[in-house]
C-alpha cells in the first residue's frame, strides 16, 4: 500500500532549553479548542521563565487568563477554565521574553482521524464524491491539521504542521472520511469541528501504540525491552560511530537485497524470457501500449494486481553522449524495481515507494543510436506504478550541453508473475535513522505523530486501519490484543480513560469467491476489530463490507464510512440514543434438528436482507471442521435458521467469512446497516454459544 512521498525522520525526545517561548503545532492560527474541557496550554521556554497566557474575544476583552513558570527543563503547561462552543473567533496570547499570538481560534469539538491510507485518502481521489463535497456549504467552521509523516524513537514535542480552514483550495487534499465525519457532526451541533488528521498509508498498528503500553503486554515485553536498549545505546553514540553503524547495516541490506531479488526472479517469466531486450526476448507477444507515469489503479489490467509488470521503450542516444555516463531518472516507483539498459540490469530499489529513482548508466554501456530501456516493477500489495510527475522521468548526460531526453509518455507493458508466495523484502536502513524509527518500529508513529499533541483537548478518535495487519490468520487474530493497546495508548496521551474511539471494520476487497464457503484472512481481522467493541468501553465498530471494491483496496465511497462514524459518535458522544449506528450482531446460537438457529441483536428494526433474497454468504461445519455453503432463512423477528444437507450435525456457523463477501446481505430492516461478519459455535449441549476466538 503506497504512502505519500515523505521520508521518515527521527525527532528529538526533548527540546533544548530555548531563549524564546515556543508552542507546539496544535497552537497555530485557525486552531479549534475543545469545548467544555479545561484549556491546556503548553510549550517550552527559558528555564524558570514566567509565562502569562490570555484568551481574548473579538473585541479584545480577556475571557481566560493564567500564569505559570517554566520548569528546570524549560517546559511549561497550565490549564484554563473550559470554554463553551462558539463560532466567534478568539485570540490566544502567550507572553514571556517574547510574545506569541495565535488568531482566528474557534471553540468546538476536536476529533483525531487516525489509521492508514483509507483514512488518509483525500477527497480528490473519490471521484464523484469530490463534487458532492464541493457542494457542501463551507462556513469556515471545519478546520483540519494534517500531520506530516515522521517517526521518532522517543516522544517528540512538536511536529511541522498547521491548522487550515477548509475551503475550495484545501478541500481536495483533505481526508475524505474525516471530511464527511466532520460535516455530519457540524450539521448536528452547529459548532466548529477540528480534525487532527494523523495517519500514514500502509502502516501497521504496532507503531501507533506507545512503548510503555505495548511493553506491558506479554506478547511484546521482550521485543520492546530490546528496542529500548538499542535506542538508549544509539543515543550515547557520537556521529562517527553512527556513520559506521549505518555502513554496517547498509552492507547487510545490500547482501540481503541481492539474495531477495535472486529469489524473486528465480521463476520470473520476464527474466527467463529475456523481456528486457527485444533483440534477445524469446517471447515477444503480449505487450501493449501504456502511458507513464501512471498508478496501477488507473489501468484496468493492473488495478488490484500484486506482482511484477514489465515496462519497455526505445530511446535515441545522441552521438555526443556515446561513452559517457548517463543519469536515468524515473520518479518514485511503488514499490520495488530493476532498471535494465539493453537487457543488462544496471540498478534496483527494494521496498521504497517514496524515493525518486536516480540511477547511473555506466559509460561503457552507452552507445549512440537506439537503446532499449526496461523496468521490472514489483508491487507486493496495494497501489503500484510510477508515482511521480512526468517531468521527473528523464535521461541526461552531465558531460553534455544537450537537454535531457524526456521519458514520460508511451511505453510498452506486459504482466509478469503474481506476488503471491514471494518472500518479503528486507527493510532498508536510513542513514540518519536511529533504532526504533523505522516506519514499522513499535512506537515510532506514536512518538513522532501522536506525542506532539499529548494533553491537547480532544473529543475522541476515529480509526481506519488493519489492512497491513491482515497478512496471515495468526497476525489478524493477534490484532484482537493489539488494537486495544493502541486505544489505551491514545486514551492515556489525551488523558481520557474512556475516550470515544470509532473503528472502521475493513471494507470488502479482492475477488469474491462464490464457490468457497470461507476464504481469506480479513474476516479474522474484522472479528478482532469487533472484539475491541465488546471488551472496551466507548469503542464502536462500523461495518463497511457493503461499500468495498474488489479491485481497489481504496474504495471511493468514503462518504458512507464517514457518515456511519458520525452516527456512532452522535450516539455515544452527543446523546442521540435513538440513532442506529450498527447493523445486527449475533448474540446466541442453538441447534435445532439438523440446523442451527442464530439469534441477533438488531438495534431498531427486524432482521432482513438488503435484496429481499434468502440470507447468503453463510457456511456451516460439523465436527470435522470442513465448511460447506449453507442455506438459511429468517426466523422473525431477529433470528436465522441455517443448515446444509452435507452437514448432519452442524457445530459452527460463519457469515460473510471472505475477504470480499460480496453476496452477504443481512441487514437491520430499519437502518439498512449491514450485519457484521461473524463466526459462532454450538457445543455438544447447546443452549447458547459465543463467538469463536
Amino acid at each position: 500500500m503506497r504512502a505519500p512521498l515523505v521520508i521518515a525522520v527521527a525527532l528529538a525526545a526533548s527540546a533544548p532549553l530555548h531563549a524564546e517561548i515556543r508552542l507546539p503545532a496544535a497552537f497555530t492560527d485557525h486552531m479549534v479548542i475543545q469545548r467544555d474541557r479545561p484549556v491546556r496550554v503548553f510549550g517550552s521556554a527559558q528555564t524558570h521563565e514566567e509565562i502569562t497566557v490570555e484568551v481574548r474575544d473579538s473585541k479584545g476583552a480577556v475571557v481566560r487568563s493564567g500564569r505559570t513558570t517554566a520548569d528546570q527543563s524549560g517546559h511549561f503547561a497550565l490549564s484554563l477554565e473550559p470554554l463553551k462552543g462558539s463560532n466567534d473567533p478568539l485570540v490566544l496570547e502567550v507572553r514571556g521574553s517574547n510574545t506569541i499570538t495565535v488568531g482566528d481560534i474557534l471553540v468546538g469539538d476536536v476529533w483525531i482521524a487516525g489509521g492508514q491510507s483509507n483514512m488518509e485518502w483525500p477527497l480528490a481521489a473519490t471521484g464523484p464524491q469530490l463534487e458532492a463535497a464541493k457542494a457542501v456549504p463551507l462556513d469556515g467552521a471545519i478546520r483540519v491539521l494534517k500531520a506530516p509523516h515522521v517517526t521518532a524513537n522517543r516522544p517528540a514535542e512538536t511536529i511541522d504542521a498547521r491548522w487550515q480552514v477548509l475551503d475550495a483550495t484545501t478541500l481536495p487534499e483533505t481526508t475524505a472520511v474525516g471530511f464527511w465525519f466532520a460535516t455530519a457532526i457540524h450539521a448536528r451541533t452547529g459548532l466548529p469541528v477540528g480534525i487532527l488528521s494523523i495517519n500514514w498509508g500502509g502502516t501497521r498498528a504496532e507503531p501507533w501504540a506507545d512503548l510503555a503500553t505495548l511493553g506491558s503486554d506479554a506478547a511484546y515485553t521482550e521485543s520492546i525491552g530490546r528496542q529500548r536498549m538499542a535506542v538508549d545505546a544509539w543515543h550515547r553514540l557520537g556521529q562517527a560511530e553512527r556513520d559506521r553503524a549505518y555502513e554496517a547495516r547498509r552492507r547487510v541490506f545490500q547482501a540481503a537485497g541481492t539474495q531477495w531479488w535472486t529469489s524473486v526472479n528465480a521463476d520470473e517469466p520476464g527474466i527467463t524470457g529475456k523481456w528486457a531486450d527485444p533483440a534477445t526476448a524469446t517471447d515477444v507477444e503480449g505487450w501493449r501500449a501504456v502511458s507513464l507515469p501512471s498508478a496501477w489503479s488507473a489501468d484496468a489490467e493492473l488495478r488490484g494486481f500484486d506482482g511484477t509488470a514489465w515496462f519497455r521503450r526505445q530511446v535515441t542516444i545522441p552521438e555526443a553522449w556515446a561513452g559517457k555516463e548517463l543519469t536515468l531518472e524515473l520518479g518514485p516507483i511503488d514499490d520495488a524495481d530493476v532498471a535494465f539498459w539493453n537487457g543488462r540490469a544496471i540498478a534496483n530499489t527494494i521496498a521504497d515507494w517514496t524515493s525518486p529513482r536516480r540511477y547511473r548508466v555506466p559509460a561503457p554501456l552507452v552507445k549512440s543510436g537506439e537503446a532499449t530501456l526496461a523496468v521490472e516493477v514489483l508491487d507486493m500489495h496495494g497501489e503500484g506504478g510510477f508515482c511521480g510527475d512526468a517531468a521527473a522521468m528523464k535521461l541526461s548526460c552531465k558531460e553534455s550541453t544537450d537537454p535531457p531526453i524526456a521519458l514520460a509518455g508511451e511505453w510498452r507493458m506486459r504482466l509478469g508473475r503474481e506476488a503471491k508466495g514471494l518472500p518479503q523484502p528486507p527493510e532498508r536502513p536510513a542513514r540518519d535513522s536511529a533504532p526504533g524509527t523505522g516506519v514499522t518500529s513499535p512506537g515510532a508513529l506514536f512518538n513522532g505523530m501522536i506525542a506532539p499533541f499529548t494533553g491537547f483537548g480532544v473529543r475522541g478518535a476515529i480509526w481506519y486501519q488493519g489492512e497491513s495487519n491482515a497478512g496471515s490468520e495468526a497476525e489478524a487474530g493477534a490484532y484482537a490484543t493489539l488494537l486495544p493497546l493502541v486505544i489505551r495508548s491514545w486514551r492515556a496521551a489525551f488523558e481520557q480513560p474512556d475516550m470515544p474511539f470509532g473503528v472502521v471494520s475493513l471494507a470488502s476487497f479482492m475477488q469474491h469467491r462464490p464457490d468457497a464457503p470461507i476464504h481469506g484472512t480479513w474476516p479474522v481481522l474484522r472479528e478482532s476489530q469487533l472484539a475491541a467493541e465488546r471488551n472496551s468501553p466507548n469503542v464502536g465498530v462500523i461495518t463497511t463490507i457493503d461499500v468495498g471494491d474488489a479491485d481497489d483496496i481504496h474504495p471511493v465511497d468514503k462518504r458512507s464510512v464517514g457518515e456511519r462514524l458520525a452516527r456512532w459518535a452522535a450516539s455515544v458522544s452527543y446523546g442521540a440514543q435513538d440513532l442506529a449506528w450498527r447493523g445486527p450482531r449475533p448474540k446466541s446460537a442453538r441447534r435445532e434438528g439438523d440446523g442451527i438457529v442464530v439469534s441477533f441483536d438488531a438495534e431498531r428494526g427486524a432482521l432482513a436482507t438488503r435484496d429481499g433474497k434468502p440470507p447468503a454468504s453463510i457456511a456451516v461445519a460439523g465436527e470435522d471442521g470442513v465448511f460447506r455453503i449453507a442455506q438459511a432463512e429468517i426466523r422473525p423477528p431477529n433470528a436465522i435458521f441455517v443448515r446444509s444437507p452435507d452437514v448432519a450435525t452442524p457445530m459452527e456457523v460463519r457469515y460473510a467469512w471472505q475477504d470480499n463477501p460480496a453476496d452477504a446481505n443481512l441487514v437491520d430492516d430499519a437502518s439498512k446497516l449491514p450485519a457484521h461478519p461473524f463466526r459462532i459455535r454450538v457445543e455438544a449441549d447447546p443452549v447458547q454459544a459465543t463467538p469463536v476466538r
